[in-house]
C-alpha cells in the first residue's frame, strides 16, 4: 500500500485498505467501522465475496477477504517489517473511519521508506494538526524504533522516514531485529512496486501517453450503459481490464508476449499493479526489458493500437466506474 506526499487524506480507496489490514489484526475478522455506515465499499466487497455481513451491519472478512488483505500486507511489508509495525500500530492506529491514521509509502529518490500521518475526512484540520504534536504517540515512533530495535528514524511533520532498508538482491539476508543493523527488503520487489504505481498514474494522465479505449456493452445504446471493459496498450501487450464471475476486477493480456496471464484484485488499481509488479523485469516483443525508455518496436505496435481501437475515449479515471460483466 503505497501513496504519494502529498494533499491531506482524502483518498476513499486507502481508507477501505487501511480498514482491511486492521481486520487482519481482530481475531474475528471484523472490518471496523462497517462499511456501510457512511463508509465505502462494504456492499461492494460483500457483493465480491470478499466480506460478509451480519444481522446488526457488521461487516467480516471471508476467505477470499483474509486473502486480499494479507497480499495488501505483503506489500506494505516491503517497506515495515512486521517488528517495526507492531511499534507503529501501538502508538498510532491504522486509518479508519473512527481516527485519524497512517499509511506508507517510499520516496522516489533515496528509496526511503515512510509512513504518513493522515487525516480523515471528517477530521478538524487544526485537530490533526494538534495530534502530530500532543502525547506520546506519532512523536515518540523514531524513539521506540531506536530503543527497541536499534532502527533509524527521523520525523518531519506528517512523516516519519526510516533507514533505507534495502539490499542488493544476490546480497544474503540479515536479521532486520539486530541493533545497529538497517531493515532488509529486496530493492528489486520495491522497484517493482514503484513501477507498478507509475504505470497506475500514467493511466489515469491523458499526458503521459498510453493508450486506453473501452469495449461498449450490448444492448440499448439510447440509454447510458458502462463499458463491458476497459483496454489498454503497455509493452507491445494489449490489456483487457473487465470484470471476472466473482465481480472482481481482472486484467487479461489479450495480445503480445504473456498472452492469457490474467490478474485480480478488488479494484482496478489493485489488478492492474498487480499486474505490472508481476511483468517488471520482463521483455516486451522486442526484446525491451519493462520500466526502460521507450521502445521503437512497441511506438508501432502502439499505433497499431490505436487504428483497431477507433477512437480513444482518453486516460483511464482514477476512480473507475462500474463495468458490466461480459
Amino acid at each position: 500500500m503505497t501513496a504519494t506526499a502529498t494533499a491531506p487524506f482524502i483518498n476513499a480507496d486507502v481508507l477501505e485498505d487501511s480498514a482491511l489490514l486492521a481486520a487482519l489484526d481482530n481475531s474475528s475478522g471484523m472490518i471496523d467501522p462497517p462499511l456501510d455506515r457512511g463508509e465505502p465499499g462494504g456492499p461492494r466487497l460483500v457483493s465480491m465475496g470478499l466480506a460478509t455481513v451480519d444481522e446488526k451491519g457488521y461487516h467480516f472478512l471471508t476467505e477470499d477477504g483474509r486473502a486480499s488483505a494479507l497480499a495488501l500486507r505483503e506489500q506494505e511489508r516491503l517497506l515495515i517489517p512486521d517488528d517495526v509495525l507492531n511499534i507503529i500500530l501501538g502508538l498510532a492506529g491504522r486509518a479508519t473511519g473512527k481516527r485519524t491514521g497512517w499509511i506508507s509509502g517510499v520516496t522516489t529518490f533515496g528509496q526511503r521508506p515512510y509512513i504518513e500521518s493522515v487525516r480523515l475526512p471528517h477530521t478538524d484540520p487544526q485537530y490533526f494538526e494538534d495530534s502530530l504534536n500532543r502525547g506520546a504517540t506519532w512523536v515518540n515512533i523514531p524513539t521506540q524504533v531506536f530503543n527497541k530495535l536499534g532502527g533509524y528514524a527521523e520525523r518531519e511533520g506528517t512523516h516519519i522516514y526510516f533507514a533505507p532498508p534495502f539490499r542488493p538482491s544476490f546480497a544474503p539476508a540479515v536479521e532486520p531485529t539486530v541493533p545497529g543493523t538497517p531493515f532488509t527488503a529486496d530493492r528489486d520487489k520495491v522497484s517493482a512496486m514503484q513501477h507498478a504505481d507509475a504505470v497506475w498514474n500514467d493511466l489515469c494522465d491523458e499526458s503521459a501517453g498510453l493508450r486506453v479505449g473501452q469495449i461498449d456493452a450490448g444492448g440499448d445504446r439510447t440509454v447510458y450503459m458502462p463499458p463491458a471493459a476497459r483496454v489498454f496498450h503497455h509493452c507491445s501487450r494489449d490489456v483487457r481490464l473487465d470484470l471476472d464471475e466473482h465481480g472482481r476486477y481482472r486484467a487479461e493480456i489479450v495480445a503480445g508476449p504473456d498472452t492469457g496471464r490474467t490478474w485480480t484484485g478488488h479494484r482496478a488499481d489493485i489488478a492492474i499493479k498487480a499486474m505490472s509488479r508481476g511483468l517488471y523485469g520482463t521483455h516486451c516483443a522486442h526484446d525491451y526489458g519493462t520500466g526502460r525508455d521507450s521502445c521503437p518496436g512497441c511506438d508501432a505496435t502502439s499505433e497499431e493500437f490505436e487504428d483497431r481501437q477507433g477512437t480513444l475515449r482518453g486516460a483511464m479515471p482514477g476512480s473507475l466506474p462500474s463495468l458490466t460483466r461480459s
